[in-house]
Parts: structure tokens; sequence; C-alpha cells
């Protein structure tokens, strides 16, 4: 290939970046010689001197060129596959921006919405935020979720001998979840005991497995879900999660709030379209998931 047809190749992918035609002429030029004063750029890079400057500055502010302070200044391209790693990321973070405003935009009105006369449908819609109070709603409305993805589901939940107790009584939850799987979705459970001793001793730590192993068993005796299945993977933590939390495709979050009085359940939870949120909180289940979590190791 040549140096004028990579050049050319270069100069559209540039393109696709977003760049103006100034900014990537002033460049080109920039990776073609060592360095060059701006007066020297204008008239390579075939750049009105009126505005050479702008250019370089906004080349400067997007990572493009460094400045070297000398009489006159200097400019010289910054590596192009650091460029390029550059502006794909500066791309990424606008679009990112871009979609959380237009959620935060879209919760306004949809509360506007809801409230407003005009709008046939009375009841919320909850496309982009709901709440749901009680035990059958709270399951009525995780089930939805769970029956409406395509791709992730992350779940916490809490681990008492309550919760073996009342296992049996969420079979369209756990229905739900052995659908999605069949589905092809994969699915990640953490379970988290409802304490935090510390030091945690030898006899707890084995108290916890047990349990664990017990919850295992009646899963799969229940709804033949099992550990040992493909698309789910089943860990659990020794100390009480801060805030639980279920993650749908990577784009919605469930906030769920424990009963007070009836720990086993839960009270009520927070439905919330929003995928920034999503985002943080997954790298946070997932840095949990990889740096306290334990698995069965297949002993009883």
């Amino acid at each position: 290939m040549s140096q004028h047809e990579l050049l050319n190749e270069i100069e559209e992918f540039l393109k696709s970046l977003k760049l103006s035609n100034y900014e990537i002429r002033v460049y080109l030029a920039l990776i073609k010689a060592d360095s060059l004063n701006a007066k020297e750029l204008s008239r390579k890079a075939d750049v009105p001197s009126g505005r050479i400057y702008e250019v370089l500055e906004e080349l400067k502010e997007k990572g493009l060129v460094e400045i070297q302070h000398s009489r006159p200044k200097l400019y010289k391209a910054i590596s192009p596959n650091l460029v390029f790693q550059s502006l794909i990321n500066q791309l990424k973070a606008d679009k990112k921006k871009k979609i959380a405003d237009l959620y935060d935009q879209a919760t306004v009105l949809e509360s506007k919405i809801d409230k407003s006369k005009f709008w046939v449908k009375q009841e919320p819609s909850g496309i982009f935020w709901s709440t749901a109070f009680g035990a059958e709603p709270v399951m009525s409305l995780v089930t939805k979720r769970i029956n409406e993805l395509h791709e992730e589901y992350l779940m916490t939940a809490f681990l008492t001998e309550d919760t073996l107790r009342v296992l049996p009584y969420g079979k369209s939850l756990f229905m739900g979840i052995l659908n999605a799987i069949k589905r092809g979705v994969k699915v990640k459970i953490l379970w988290s005991f409802e304490f935090d001793e510390r030091p945690l001793s030898d006899d707890l730590k084995e108290k916890n497995y047990a349990l664990y192993y017990k919850l295992l068993v009646k899963l799969e005796n229940l709804y033949g879900i099992s550990h040992q299945m493909g698309g789910l993977k089943v860990r659990f933590v020794h100390r009480k999660l801060p805030t639980y939390y279920d993650i749908f495709d990577k784009n919605r979050v469930l906030i769920k709030l424990q009963n007070p009085v009836k720990p086993s359940q839960i009270f009520a939870c927070l439905n919330v379209l929003d995928p920034n949120l999503a985002e943080q909180l997954r790298e946070k289940y997932l840095a949990l998931w990889l740096r306290e979590a334990h698995e069965h190791d297949g002993s009883v």
C-alpha cells in the first residue's frame, strides 16, 4: 500500500471518529513531519491562518497533538494508535452520557404523563421506574422482569434457616429463572448470610457452608435447578450485603428492601431502567463475585 493510500484510509477513519476536515488536515500534516509551528501548519494543511490556532487547541483538547513551548511554539502529533483509542473512548463516553440524559428525560416525562389527565391509561406504566410493596407484588414484578430477559441476570439474595422454609413459595421466581436459562440467559445467583461477625470462626464457616449445601439440594429437588447446569453459576459470601439488588440485561436494576418484621421476605423494591447505574452495580457485583464469593466444592 502506498503512503498516499494509507493517508486516505487514515483520513476516512478520522472522519468516522467525528473530526472536522481542518482537524484531519492538520493532524495528517503533523504525522508526516517531526514538528511544525502554526504558520507552517496553516500553509501545509491549507487551513486559514485565522483558524489555525483554534484548530490546534481543539486537537490538543482531544489528545491528538502536544505542544513544545519554544519560540515559536511547535506542535507534534501524538502516536496514531494512542489517538485512535482515545477518540473511540471519547465517543463511547459521549454516547453513554447521551443515553443517560435521554433516560433521565424519559423518566421525568413518564412521571408527568402518569400524572396528566390526557393519558388514557391511568395506572403507572413503570417503563423506566416503578415500585412494588408486599411479598406478592414484589414477586410478580421480579418474575415479570425475569421473563423479559434476553442476555444476563445477576441476582442477590439472603440466606437463613427461614430461606429454606419459604423456598417452596418461590415457584414463579425459580421457574422463571429455569426458563430463562433454557432460553440461553446467563444467570449468576449470589447468596449472602445475614450477619457480619469478624473474625469469622471456622465453626461459623462450616455452619454457613452446610446451610448453603442444603439450599442447593432443595433448589434441585423443588425446581430442578442445579448449580452444575450450564448457564447458571451460584456462589455465596459469608457477610451481609449492605444492599440487595438484581441486574437485568445490563440495563435495569431492581433494588430490594428486606422486611424488618419478616426477614425472610422482601418488603419492597424499586425498579429502575438506568444503564449507567446497572453498569456501576454490575462492576461491584462481579468484583464481589470474584474476590469474596465461595462455591460448592463437590463435598457434602
